[in-house]
Order: C-alpha cells, then structure tokens, then sequence
C-alpha cells in the first residue's frame, strides 16, 4: 500500500514537471516580431539583477503598467458614429484633414492638408490606440517583471476587443478614415492600423510568461490571420500598397509584423521582398529626401514617419535573418543617407526650410535606435538619447535594447 502511494505521488509529480518543462520550452521557442531570444532573456535576467542599465526603464515600465491596469473595457462597441449606417462591431474613424464646406450638413466635407478637424468622430481610433498601448504595456510588464496581475489584464484586453462575440472588433479597416458625405472608408484608413503592431509584440510577451490561456492565443491569432488576409486582399489596402507614400510603408511594415506573429512566412516574405523592390528604392533620392512627404503641410513630421516605417520593416526582417538595412534607393542611398539628410532638423527642426505646419513631435525616434543597432552606428544611438521625447512604455523597451546592445559589448556610451 505504501509503495502504492509513494508510486502514484512520483507520477504525479512527474507529469507535473513534464507540462511545466512543456510550457517552459513552448514559451521559449515563441518568436517575437521586434526581441530576439538573444535580448528577451538577457534583458530579463539584468532586470532581476538589478544591473544599473535596468532600473530606470524599469521605473518607468512599472509605473505604466500600474496605471494600464485600469484600462478599459475598450471596444469599438462602446461609442457609434451619428448617422452612419454600420454593423456595431466595424471600426470606424474619419480623416483628420476634412472639414465642412457650408452649414449645409449634407454637403461634402473638403480638405484641408495639415489642419486637423476637432469635431470628427475619434472614438474607436482613441479606443483602438489605448488597446494596443495597453497590451503591448502589460505584456511586456509582465513578461519582464515577473508579475501575473499584468498579464491578468493584458489577457482580459485582448479578450474584449478580439474575441468578445459582444464587443470584438471586425478583422478590417474597411470603413477607417472616413469622409463625411463623400464614402464610409477608404484605403489611408490603413494606418489606424500600425499600433496593431506594437499590440502583437506585447501578446508576444504575454505568451512567453506561460498566463495566456492557448485556446484564447489561438483564436486571437485567428483574429490576426483574418486581418492580414485582409491587407493582403482588399480593395482599400492595395490601393495603399501602391500609394507610394508612407502609407505604402506602414502596409509593409504591418504584413511584416503580423506575418510574423501568425507565423505566415510567404506573407512575411513577401513584404520583405516589396520593401526592397518598391518601398525605399521608389521612395527617395539620392540624397535621402522624400519627395512625396515634402509635399505635404507638415513635411518633416510625415518624413520622420516614413522613416520609422522603414526602420520597422528593417528590424522585424533583421530578426528573421534578412538584411534590409542595406537596401539602396537611385544613386546609392541608404537608410543611412535618410538618416543623415533629416538628422540636422530633428535635431533643431527651425532649420527644415520646407513646409510644417504645427509643432514637430520626436515621436518617430526610436528609428534611430533601430538604425543604430542594425546598422553598428553608435552616432545614431547617441542621437536617439540626445533627442527629447514623450515617455512611453515601447520606448522603455527601446531604452533597454539600447543599453543591453551597449553592455553586451557592441559600443561603449562614452
């Protein structure tokens, strides 16, 4: 009887180290869009050491966290356009730049280039923002903190906006960036899109600490698959793919990032093989300017955008093994050379003699950062901390890439 016992404790025991070694491993071998296996888990380990580079990004990352743990429930259910017919769960937003013409609340609205309307309809864009914002916070909180009550709520995000029957969102931007009294969507809606891909590197993180139930993985995973074949196969998104503009590079930038957290390695390819054939070579001159984000009211901020599009695209293929960093454009240039033609004006933007309606915002800079480090240009890091900029948890990620790149070796700060 005794032997019995003593026989049953040790198989339970040793199915319980065999799923806790199982879960281990799986959450081990999940691939992230923008941290490689070589930075999670050193970076991980400093911060439990309390290494110097850690703690203030760490600071800072808690802090975050702490107040995202009273988001939501954020869905686009939550708030309706007036006077537009639309199923409740489709996303919704309207152009930026497009006021009205008359009194006549009939009559189409006009545009404006650079002038924001305050009275358009922005609520499932700040919904859809502070979701992605909320996700990718407590997911990498709790991945690199070690605390469950960040994933908790990270999980239960994700739960409400993906997967909820009652308040998921459809996967499509069909009717984003509307223009009222002209059509209920169209193909600029696209980039509403791009925080979806800081949100997939914060799921990344919630799924390597184990507390993400695998059926609700899976199906936010759906979720995701639906989306890409929307960009890959919709109207709006290949008119935007072809744009030849930004919006053609944040297209890239989220088939890359998304084809790579549903792990659809064609898609994923083929945004890789689209950047090197259209995107940067179609895009710039030879002396690293944009000729089509020059054109615009607020020139310098959409060139500083673009260049971060570009470095997204760059980082995620860089991690799967692919050089994009040396892509080169008519007469030579390199991300390098756009780096070093804006260089001057993020530094002082009074000198960008071209068009810029508004304050310039270093929103864009941790392209930098990821320049610096896929290309081995310490002057670019240095530039990145030199410039300042809003607070942020992905740019607390960024902090700690930098200084973990830096103390691994690879340039000394001083």
């Amino acid at each position: 009887m005794a032997f019995a016992i003593r026989y049953n404790t040790l198989i339970v025991k040793s199915f319980f180290l065999a799923l806790l070694m199982a879960s281990c491993a799986l959450a081990a071998g999940i691939p992230m869009t923008f941290v490689s296996d070589a930075e999670a888990e050193p970076i991980h380990s400093a911060i439990v050491r309390k290494e110097s580079w850690t703690v203030e990004p760490v600071r800072r990352l808690r802090a975050d966290a702490e107040r995202h743990l009273k988001d939501g429930p954020l869905s686009v259910t939550s708030d309706r356009p007036t006077g537009i017919a639309l199923d409740v769960h489709e996303y919704y937003s309207e152009a930026p730049y497009w006021w009205p013409q008359s009194e006549d609340p009939r009559a189409p609205y006009v545009r404006r280039d650079g002038q924001v309307n305050p009275n358009r309809f922005t609520a499932n864009k700040a919904a859809l923002n502070s979701m992605a914002d909320s996700v990718f916070t407590l997911g990498a909180a709790a991945y690199l903190l070690d605390d469950p009550r960040y994933a908790q709520r990270a999980a239960r995000v994700i739960r409400n906006w993906f997967l909820d029957p009652k308040l998921r969102m459809n996967p499509s931007l069909e009717n984003a960036q509307a223009i009222r009294n002209v059509n209920t969507g169209r193909g600029a809606g696209i980039l509403d899109g791009r925080v979806f891909i800081r949100a997939v590197q914060g799921m990344e993180f919630l799924a390597q600490t184990g507390s993400w139930d695998p059926k609700e993985q899976a199906a936010t995973k759906k979720w995701f698959q639906e989306y890409l074949h929307w960009l890959l196969t919709s109207q709006p998104a290949d008119t935007e793919k072809y744009s030849g503009n930004n919006h053609a590079s944040w297209w890239t930038a989220q088939v890359a990032a998304i084809a790579t957290f549903v792990d659809e390695e064609p898609a994923q390819k083929a945004a890789f093989d689209f950047y090197r054939a259209h995107i940067f070579p179609h895009q710039i001159r030879p002396d690293g300017s944009a000729p089509r984000e020059e054109q615009r009211t607020r020139a310098l901020s959409y060139s500083a955008f673009n260049l971060e599009a570009f470095t997204v695209t760059c980082r995620i293929a860089q991690l799967r093994g692919v050089d994009l960093w040396s892509v080169k454009a008519k007469g030579g240039a390199t991300i390098a050379t756009v780096i070093d033609y804006l260089q001057p004006f993020l530094t002082d933007p009074k000198k960008w003699s071209k068009e810029q309606v508004g304050d310039f915002t270093n929103d864009s800079v941790y392209a930098l950062a990821f320049a610096g480090m896929g290309m081995k240009k310490p002057e670019y890091i240095t530039l990145y901390r030199k410039l300042e900029h809003s607070e942020s948890a992905w740019l607390d990620l960024i902090d700690l890439l930098v200084a973990r790149y830096e103390a691994s070796g690879h340039q000394t700060r001083h």
